[in-house]
C-alpha cells in the first residue's frame, strides 16, 4: 500500500474509532480490501449477540448508484458466508455528490476530506478559504 493510500486509511480508522468506540465494545478489523472485499468490519460482541458493520471506503468527488450496489452485494455475500451484517457503511469525503436513494447503505463522512470544485481536498488547512472561513459549514 502506498504512502498516500495508507494516510487515507489512517484517517478512516481514526474517524471510525471516534464514533464506534472500543469502550463500547467495538473492534475495527481491517479486511483485505482487494476486489469486492470490504475495507473494514466493525464487530461488537455482547453476551448472546454479535453485531457486524461492513465498511467500504470510496474517496472520490462523486459516488454513483453502482458503488452502492457493490456495497449491498458485499453485505449479501457476507450473509451467505454465515456472517450477517447489521448495516453497511460507505466512507466518503464531505460534500460528495451521491444519489438521493442510497438504499440500505449509510454514508459516513470523513472530517479531513471534502469535495470542492469537483476535486477531493484534504487536510484541515485545505478546508478553509483564503478569507479564513470554513469551506464546509457544519450543520
Amino acid at each position: 500500500m502506498g504512502a498516500c493510500k495508507e494516510a487515507v486509511y489512517n484517517t478512516v480508522e481514526r474517524d471510525l474509532k471516534k464514533v464506534y468506540r472500543a469502550e463500547e465494545g467495538w473492534r475495527l478489523e481491517r479486511c483485505a480490501g482487494v476486489g469486492d472485499a470490504p475495507a473494514y468490519m466493525l464487530v461488537q460482541r455482547r453476551p448472546g449477540k454479535m453485531e457486524r458493520i461492513l465498511v467500504s471506503v470510496r474517496i472520490a468527488s462523486t459516488v454513483g448508484a453502482a458503488e452502492f450496489g457493490r456495497v449491498r452485494a458485499m453485505a449479501a455475500r457476507s450473509a451467505e458466508q454465515g456472517m450477517p451484517v447489521s448495516k453497511a457503511v460507505l466512507v466518503v469525503p464531505q460534500n460528495i455528490a451521491a444519489p438521493a436513494d442510497t438504499g440500505s447503505v449509510e454514508l459516513f463522512y470523513l472530517n479531513s476530506y471534502a469535495v470542492r470544485n469537483g476535486a477531493v481536498i484534504w487536510s484541515r488547512s485545505n478546508l478553509w478559504t483564503s478569507e479564513g472561513k470554513p469551506v464546509l459549514e457544519k450543520a
